[in-house]
């Protein structure tokens, strides 16, 4: 297993393993759906305020006829 080299991948392969494991009982549980909506929104918020724009966009706009 790779060793993840910043918090958003600690946080998807965290996500993407079980939660718990047994081995001789061969039971494994996986995570509540509410704490994988989290992770998710954690990472997309993050991606999306790294980004230089914050989201926005600024148009110029020039009604049609004007100079």
């Amino acid at each position: 297993m790779a060793i993840p080299e910043d918090i958003d991948d600690a946080i998807s392969l965290v996500a993407r393993s079980p939660k718990r494991t047994k081995v001789k009982g061969t039971e494994v549980e996986e995570h509540d759906l509410q704490s994988l909506i989290e992770a998710d929104r954690y990472i997309a918020a993050k991606n999306a305020s790294s980004k230089n724009h914050l989201g926005l966009r600024f148009v110029k706009i020039t009604p049609p006829g004007a100079s």
